[in-house]
């Protein structure tokens, strides 16, 4: 995928990526999530991970979550905003699973692409939270698109990510940042992700539990997590309320 980075005529900026019509018709999908299957269901918690992936929690976790996500997405940001706290805090902080965060872009993929950029560029130790700050200021995003202040966004989000503006205009345009994106991109497409959020348990594409509810709230994952967890499940406390990672 060739990039191209302008600025238009409002002082903002575009970028223009040259897609299959099959790959552009995936990532511009509106949020959602299917079925499906992709790798058995064995293995330890870093079998599941691929180069420069975005993990958190025990390595010797029983359970791997990888979530491809976008920072476009509204279902993400209401994931991440009101489900994944309780979820780390039952979970992964108490060592029962291992999750992973996957980028995959929705539109504007352009924004999603310079979001995930930032946060990649911020470093691993403030990625999750740069990632967080993105899912709170998603609104903020999309009306400074409309205003063609959206630069000025993508450069405060940097900052927070202790970038420089400098630094933040570099990243934007780091081939190597952009040729890793694109890898993440590429898998999620390889493991038949059409939209997000979309959730892998040990490899396994989860979109509904037994009886049919879309795997999204605690619930949900309750049950799917109970046959791999088993009795250590049902040990854990009910989660209280905590700050996302």
């Amino acid at each position: 995928m060739k990039n191209f980075f302008n600025t238009d005529s409002r002082g903002g900026f575009r970028f223009a990526k040259v897609l299959s019509a099959t790959a552009a018709a995936i990532i511009l999908a509106s949020c959602g999530s299917d079925g499906g299957t992709t790798t058995p269901t064995s293995g330890k918690a870093g079998s599941f991970e691929i180069v420069n992936d975005h993990a958190i929690g025990s390595p010797d976790a029983k359970a791997t979550i990888v979530e491809h996500a976008s920072v476009m997405c509204g279902a993400c940001a209401n994931w991440h905003n009101t489900v994944y706290p309780d979820f780390k805090k039952k979970y992964i902080d108490t060592g029962l699973v291992r999750f992973v965060f996957r980028e995959f872009p929705t539109q504007p993929e352009n924004l999603a692409q310079a979001g995930f950029l930032i946060a990649n560029c911020s470093g691993p130790d403030r990625f999750f939270d740069n990632i967080k700050l993105q899912f709170n200021r998603q609104q903020q995003i999309f009306k400074a698109m409309q205003t063609g202040k959206v630069l000025e966004e993508y450069i405060a989000i940097g900052k927070a990510g202790g970038l420089s503006e400098e630094e933040t205009m570099a990243c934007l345009k780091d081939e190597q940042r952009i040729a890793d994106y694109e890898a993440k991109v590429q898998n999620g497409l390889d493991n038949g992700v059409t939209g997000t959020p979309s959730f892998f348990l040990n490899g396994e594409k989860v979109s509904r539990t037994a009886d049919g509810q879309q795997v999204f709230t605690m619930e949900t994952f309750d049950e799917i997590l109970r046959p791999v967890l088993g009795e250590e499940a049902t040990e854990t406390s009910e989660p209280e309320k905590a700050d996302a990672e």
